[in-house]
């Protein structure tokens, strides 16, 4: 049986490995122990038969010692390269300690590709002209993520097992308050009788939900090589977002309350997802409306 840390586990990525764990969604991976280092509290019980949870309530900066384990999980979100170069040193001098290297991922994100107007695979250009026509943090966030992508890709010249997954939407209870669309739309159905929606006719988006998310990335982890692999990781099913207000409308019984702005321009994030597909067999096994409906069952 294999031992998983994650790093930056009070996010969505890892609140949602912590539930497939608890849910016996980690037990066809073989592993059994969970290390979520985190510097706020996810769950108040912390035994279960079938997994151990063990948490690090520390901020990675501070740690002069992590366990040793099979599969590491760095998924610390932040738009700050200097506090990104701060936690990946101390992250190096920490797993140079072990005496068997494990197996690495870092999610970055899709935001890389910058904005663009149609689907992108891993062998698309890094355009920075793109990257800067993001506004606000997405810019400062993708940047971010492209320094980071080049720190672990150069683990592997030190001989460490590396992969990279470039995240793009999900779906799951952990993203309510997340500030996404689909969590705020989800948040109005469960709260109010009226469903608002701020956008244009012209913004698409791909929904992978948490179950499918997880198992991608642990597969993708188990491909980890010194080449460093680099995988999308996302639903390839667009949507457009007024459609998937009206879907959710219709789910919850709601009205939906649309307001226009005036900019149309295309605003399209959905990634390719062929290579994973092809390379590591995986697919989407849960579609949209079931990942909207498991809400109103819980």
């Amino acid at each position: 049986m294999k031992k998983l840390l994650v790093i930056g586990g009070s996010g969505f990525f890892g609140k949602s490995i912590v539930d497939c764990g608890i849910h016996r969604k980690l037990i066809k991976h073989k592993i059994n122990e969970i290390y979520i280092i985190s510097r706020t509290k996810i769950l108040k019980k912390k035994k279960f038969q079938h997994i151990k949870i063990n948490y690090i309530h520390k901020n990675i900066i501070n740690i002069k010692k992590i366990p040793e384990v099979d599969y590491i999980i760095y998924c610390i979100k932040n738009e700050n390269i200097k506090t990104s170069k701060d936690y990946f040193s101390n992250f190096l001098r920490l797993i140079k300690n072990f005496s068997k290297k494990p197996k690495i991922l870092f999610t970055s994100s899709g935001a890389i590709y910058g904005k663009n107007e149609t689907k992108q695979n891993e062998k698309s250009p890094i355009d920075l002209k793109k990257i800067y026509a993001l506004k606000g943090y997405k810019k400062k966030y993708a940047l971010e993520k492209i320094f980071m992508e080049n720190k672990f890709q150069e683990l592997g010249k030190l001989n460490f097992n590396v992969s990279i997954a470039r995240c793009y939407n999900f779906i799951g209870k952990h993203i309510l308050n997340s500030k996404q669309a689909v969590g705020d739309m989800i948040l109005d159905a469960l709260n109010k009788d009226i469903i608002s929606l701020n956008t244009t006719g012209n913004v698409y988006r791909g929904y992978m939900n948490a179950d499918d998310l997880v198992n991608w990335l642990i597969v993708i982890l188990k491909s980890s090589n010194k080449k460093c692999p680099i995988f999308n990781v996302g639903s390839d099913r667009e949507i457009n977002l007024r459609v998937l207000g009206k879907k959710i409308a219709k789910i919850f019984n709601r009205k939906l309350k649309l307001k226009k702005i005036k900019k149309n321009q295309l605003d399209y994030y959905v990634p390719s997802i062929n290579k994973a597909k092809k390379l590591l067999k995986l697919k989407i096994s849960i579609n949209l409306n079931d990942s909207i409906n498991s809400f109103i069952k819980s």
